[in-house]
């Protein structure tokens, strides 16, 4: 993290042993409030700062504004509503920090993977929405000396940015900025933050339970047993096989044959009806097609692939191919027409058009494909076009949206909106269509029932991690596609390459899953058996 090189002035409140002050931030400067134009009116339940004008340049520059800081009490628990806008019409207000200290250090205990994390003397920075590591929803919970737990969270009503920090201020205090930003779509000269709350409970219970109604609420989650989105079929599933097909260098692991054949042999040893077989690399080089799909030539055409989805069908395996929502390669036609106009935007306009290690070349400098956002008209009709177009002719019964998760403030469209959009027009006129993707945050429960799990530093964490009910009440997950097969450990993915992790935990909220890449049955029968187990032991104990 950077800091500012100097001391910047700034009014502040003072409620009990809570300190609170604000900064305003635009595309061009940052303001503070001027101690010189701001009041301050206590009352017993409630204090509100008041401020009349701007400070930028560190204090040396006044600014025309108005801002609000108020603190509402209740017991232990702080709630924090500011209200502030810049009057200077070329200024739009992308975020406002809150400043808030002093409070006793502890270790952060709920981000993704549950691990006690302490505060380094670099401090910490955490984002929501993230989908694969960290802050899944916007709650950051701190175990304290005294066997309580300190939290902090942000009760917004939708999807929009929160940026949690927290540094030491001395070996025995920290303080934390809770930094919201406005949807780009939606920035003025004014903005209102939604309510920030900070609080001290003696259970994970009496802080989770208040909050998961809150995003219940705010997101019109359903419990996994109400949800429309889950077809029956899909309630009798507890094996998820990945059977990889084709890796990006063109590596064939599997071919539409040899998928088939893995699925038969899948079947004598768990109920066909049970396994849901996940077709990463189904069309083709691996995201080097996603944005053109189709059948591949070379592992065995459109015959190949109609004959492995209707014997599936016929055995009574599910199949579900995988696609990318918000990622296209600039190489297929017609890319300039809709791709371009399509790409994922900061809301400072930038384009990020980062690449991963495909081929062990050791860089990130592969410009093969580009982000775009699933709410740009054009790429959202393309995809939902092409991926309906496939389940008709083919008949499989699930789609996997890659990357499902990723999340940008986008100035041009609302990303989480176009996520809901797709979904919905995918299931239109196909309840039967199960829907699953990559990553969670709190509001990707309200459209996408099955999720992958994320990971990072070379570990699978699982959303569930943290305080179970916040996920597997409304929501299903399984193994990513880095998990290891069971024989070599390869993921057959980019991710990692090999993992000896090759086996998911035995949790309501996670799926087994089993990675299947060339000969893994036959070669690895032992230990294919303990995840059939699993799968089995599943089906008893929650299906």
């Amino acid at each position: 993290m950077q800091e500012l090189s100097f001391t910047f002035s700034n009014a502040s409140l003072i409620v009990g042993s809570i300190h609170i002050s604000a900064m305003i931030y635009t595309f061009t400067n940052v303001y503070s409030l001027d101690p010189l134009k701001s009041g301050v009116t206590v009352n017993e339940n409630n204090a509100l700062l008041q401020c009349n004008g701007l400070l930028t340049a560190g204090g040396q520059l006044s600014a025309p504004g108005y801002a609000e800081i108020r603190v509402d009490t209740k017991e232990d628990t702080t709630g924090i509503t500011f209200q502030g806008f810049i009057d200077h019409a070329e200024e739009e207000i992308r975020s406002v920090k809150l400043i808030v200290s002093a409070f006793p250090v502890g270790d952060i205990i709920n981000l993704t993977d549950a691990r006690k994390r302490p505060i380094p003397e670099e401090g910490l920075r955490f984002k929501y929405p993230e989908g694969w590591r960290d802050a899944g929803t916007p709650l950051v919970v701190f175990n304290q000396p005294d066997g309580c737990f300190l939290y902090f969270q942000s009760l917004d009503n939708c999807v929009r940015e929160k940026t949690f920090v927290f540094q030491k201020i001395d070996d025995t205090s920290f303080s934390a900025e809770l930094i919201y930003e406005e949807l780009a779509t939606e920035m003025t000269n004014h903005i209102q933050v939604p309510r920030w709350e900070i609080g001290i409970r003696k259970s994970l219970k009496e802080i989770y339970r208040p909050f998961m109604a809150h995003i219940q609420q705010a997101y019109d989650l359903v419990p996994w047993e109400q949800r429309t989105d889950v077809p029956a079929w899909a309630r009798e599933i507890s094996l998820i096989a990945a059977i990889h097909g084709q890796h990006w260098t063109g590596y064939i692991f599997n071919d539409y044959a040899a998928i088939l054949n893995n699925i038969k042999l899948l079947c004598t040893y768990i109920e066909p009806k049970r396994i849901l077989v996940y077709l990463p690399g189904w069309e083709g080089r691996y995201y080097w097609k996603y944005g053109a799909y189709s059948p591949d030539v070379r592992m065995g055409g459109e015959e190949g692939f109609r004959r492995l989805c209707k014997e599936a069908k016929e055995l009574g395996v599910h199949v579900m191919p995988m696609f990318g929502i918000n990622i296209s390669g600039i190489h297929h036609d017609g890319f300039s027409h809709w791709g371009e106009p399509s790409e994922m935007r900061t809301a400072s306009g930038n384009i990020n058009r980062s690449s991963v290690d495909w081929d062990a070349s050791r860089h990130y400098d592969h410009s093969s494909n580009r982000s775009l956002n699933p709410g740009a008209p054009k790429w959202q009709n393309r995809l939902t076009q092409q991926i309906l177009t496939l389940c008709d002719v083919y008949g499989f019964d699930g789609v996997f949206l890659d990357i499902a998760a990723i999340w940008k403030n986008d100035p041009n469209h609302n990303v989480y909106n176009g996520v809901k959009q797709l979904v919905h027009k995918l299931r239109q006129n196909h309840p039967e269509l199960l829907i699953a993707g990559e990553g969670w945050y709190d509001g990707l429960s309200a459209c996408i029932p099955l999720l992958q799990c994320g990971h990072t530093d070379g570990k699978l964490h699982w959303h569930d991690e943290a305080y179970p009910p916040i996920f597997d009440t409304y929501t299903r997950n399984f193994g990513h596609l880095c998990l290891g097969d069971p024989g070599r450990f390869s993921t057959g993915v980019h991710e990692l390459g090999t993992n000896p992790q090759w086996r998911t935990p035995l949790r309501k909220g996670i799926i087994p899953t089993l990675t299947i890449v060339e000969q893994t049955l036959q070669t690895s029968p032992e230990k294919v058996q303990k995840i059939i187990q699993d799968a089995k032991t599943y089906a008893a104990r929650f299906l």
